[in-house]
């Protein structure tokens, strides 16, 4: 088995793959054990499904290679199975202490209702058993911090109120209080399972047996987890594709939306990509997978939405210090309270009322929520620290190549240059001559023509002319197609109205490519790389939501990268940029100030993404190292993603300042009045409990938020070819 691997580290925390984890989920609580006593230990995040551990250190005793030591060695085959405290409690201890606690309560209140005597020696016992039983999960929490393993919080105040309770003999009341405590506590888990369940479904497989074709094409019903790289499966109409891999053969449509965020379903024959978790919505197809389980790019997702459930944002360094500061402070007014008042059960109540749950919930609720909404609109967002960062940003800087536009050639422009010929033939001739041509030009002129349903003439021969075009014999005639300097070999010459048209195609960064049939030049083709639709929106709604400076930045020459520019709307430009030059144009925006958010896609993109505050990731073509390294990814490669997301950022921001004043509000009111004899301790549990839900459901919102983005008109762009272009 692999030894434990290091990727990443940083402040504080390391996050380190371990295989024997994923190999034996059972045993994940071992790793607990291994580092319990390490020094500078401080929490713990196990995810057994993809073996990953997030450790946090105090940031001056990380030492990584104690921690790959503590964990290197496999536990033996025979070890027992050990649950994490990492772990949160499971549902069926959620429900026992719900339906033990309330069933207890509701036979107690039974028994006054009748006016039954009061409960005997041996009851009360029992009850005091029971109120054990329902706060188990803070009196660990409380023990955790009296081990140091942590700083004192809300555990370390209910368990506090609970033994003053048993002590007082008022069972009744700490039972009463932890049961409306687990309620809340129940209703809070059950929000953070919405989002994460939003997003299992999101990305999900939901196949678990599969078809696995063998020799002689029979196929043969086996688990998902036998299929290896290289196998062939096939897939039928409403299923889901289990593997990334190549089409072999049938057609299909297939739904791409959990992975490409593409709206309508995508034609799927021999030779397509497909990817794990989209559907078949019509159609069959037999797949030969390249990447499976983990490896595909739902599995990648996954992974990234799993770290991102562990990142924190810097606004939960506040909660944290909030609750640190406030914990001690509550201490010191119910001593204080007691001191003045000498009621023990005041100071109790006070000691309740100031729990500061809902201060916590403020900002790791929303920020699941945002996640959770992001991964709904095919936003994946790694952590919350990248999504407070990216509502913050001033300076975005895109690539231009992949990003702003496609990434590869598209026939932009059709000009015809004879009466004979219309636009729709001129584009035909060109495919024909070009039908068996493998240049990325030629393909791109078969594959409009295609789209515009238009048939190409099959011809009988043709040439290759290395570094100039195709030559074709076509029903006895010859068909050039190429640069100019093929027409010259030929004994074609462009007339003074092709020269014009190829000077203005070229000043629009277009290729230009000539078509003649016999000795009569017909027309020309620009060819470029088009810019994507609604890049210009989202250039001027970042601009509208106050982002100071826009950059493209580019290796390609000046003057293709100024006419992108000036389609959009950028007057900033970066040409011929390598690497390195990219890495310098982020520092120089952050000495100046700015929080800067780097849009990119390619490998060489990298090492902007990494230095840059955020780094966005143009997720369906992009390179594994762009993903990996980037902080948010728009799979479908929509790129008015980026605006939505900054968008959401800071409407997430406001939601969280809008949860501490309901939780700061709440604890004052509640303390003035339990410090004034005026609430007993049932009250102040309901209290505290309303403000930890309303705090809840206020983040809950965004579960469903829409960004509201500023309305802009799209202008036209050159995505789509010019129709007859003819100059009489």
């Amino acid at each position: 088995m692999a030894g434990v691997e290091v990727c990443s580290v940083a402040a504080g925390r390391a996050r380190l793959t371990v295989p024997w984890v994923r190999a034996r989920p059972g045993s994940a609580g071992l790793v607990d054990e291994r580092l319990t006593g390490l020094r500078g230990f401080r929490a713990l995040r196990i995810f057994p499904r993809t073996g990953s551990v997030v450790i946090w250190m105090t940031p001056d005793l990380l030492d990584i290679d104690r921690l790959v030591a503590a964990l290197q060695d496999a536990p033996p085959a025979a070890a027992p199975a050990r649950a994490t405290r990492s772990t949160p409690d499971s549902s069926t201890g959620e429900l026992a202490r719900l339906a033990v606690g309330g069933a207890v309560l509701a036979v107690v209140a039974l028994r006054r209702l009748l006016r039954r005597p009061r409960l005997a020696v041996g009851s009360s016992g029992l009850l005091g058993a029971i109120t054990l039983f329902t706060g188990v999960p803070f009196f660990r929490g409380a023990l955790r911090t009296l081990r140091g393993r942590g700083h004192p919080g809300t555990d370390t105040l209910v368990t506090a109120a609970t033994v003053i309770s048993l002590v007082l003999r008022e069972n009744v009341v700490a039972l009463t209080v932890l049961w409306l405590l687990n309620i809340g506590e129940f209703l809070q888990t059950l929000t953070l399972r919405r989002t994460r369940r939003a997003i299992a479904e999101l990305l999900t497989v939901g196949e678990e047996r599969v078809w696995l074709v063998r020799e002689a094409g029979v196929e043969v019903e086996v688990a998902l987890e036998e299929v290896a790289p290289g196998d062939v499966v096939a897939v039928y109409e409403h299923h889901r594709i289990p593997v990334d891999g190549q089409v072999t053969g049938g057609d299909a449509l297939v739904d791409q939306a959990a992975i490409t965020g593409e709206a309508l379903p995508v034609y799927a024959r021999a030779g397509a990509e497909v990817y794990a978790g989209t559907i078949v919505t019509s159609g069959s197809l037999t797949v030969r997978a390249t990447s499976v389980g983990a490896d595909t790019t739902v599995g990648r997702i996954i992974s990234r939405v799993e770290e991102a459930q562990s990142d924190r944002a810097p606004i939960q360094t506040v909660a944290t210090r909030f609750a640190r500061r406030f914990v001690p402070v509550s201490f010191a007014l119910a001593a204080l309270t007691y001191a003045v008042s000498r009621d023990a059960r005041r100071a109790m109540t006070m000691l309740l009322v100031a729990c500061p749950c809902a201060a916590g919930l403020a900002t790791p609720t929303a920020i699941s929520a945002a996640i959770g909404n992001g991964a709904r609109r095919g936003t994946l967002i790694k952590g919350g620290t990248h999504l407070e960062g990216v509502g913050r940003v001033t300076a975005v800087v895109f690539d231009k190549t992949g990003t702003l536009t496609f990434g590869r050639p598209l026939v932009t422009s059709v000009v015809t240059l004879s009466a004979g010929y219309t636009a729709d033939q001129v584009l035909s001739l060109a495919a024909s001559g070009e039908l068996h041509a493998r240049h990325p030009l030629a393909q791109a002129i078969v594959a409009h023509t295609e789209q515009q349903h238009l048939r190409a003439p099959i011809h009988q021969a043709c040439e290759v002319v290395l570094g100039m075009g195709m030559r074709a014999e076509l029903d006895g005639t010859r068909l050039l197609v190429g640069s100019p300097a093929l027409l010259r070999r030929h004994g074609v010459e462009l007339t003074e109205e092709a020269q014009g048209w190829t000077e203005q195609l070229r000043a629009g960064g277009e290729t230009v490519i000539c078509i003649a049939h016999d000795e009569e030049l017909i027309g020309l083709l620009g060819v470029s790389d088009a810019v994507r639709s609604g890049a210009a929106t989202v250039v001027r709604q970042l601009t509208e939501l106050g982002v100071a400076r826009l950059v493209l930045l580019t290796g390609d020459a000046p003057e293709t990268a100024r006419v992108v520019a000036d389609t959009l709307g950028i007057t900033e430009v970066h040409a011929h940029a390598l690497p390195e030059g990219k890495l310098q144009l982020i520092r120089d925006l952050q000495a100046e100030g700015h929080t800067v958010a780097m849009v990119g896609d390619g490998t060489n993109d990298a090492p902007a993404l990494a230095l840059a505050d955020v780094g966005i990731a143009m997720g369906a073509h992009s390179s594994h190292v762009a993903l990996e390294t980037a902080d948010i990814a728009l799979p479908g490669d929509d790129l008015r993603q980026v605006a939505a997301v900054v968008e959401l950022s800071r409407h997430t921001l406001r939601v969280v300042r809008q949860n501490y004043g309901l939780a700061i509000g709440v604890n004052l009111l509640g303390l003035i009045a339990g410090a004034g004899g005026t609430m007993n301790p049932v009250l102040a549990a309901l209290l505290h409990n309303t403000s930890s839900i309303a705090v809840v459901g206020n983040s809950a919102r965004l579960v469903n938020h829409t960004p509201h983005l500023p309305q802009t008109t799209e202008t036209a762009l050159r995505a789509a070819p010019l129709e007859d272009r003819r100059v009489s």
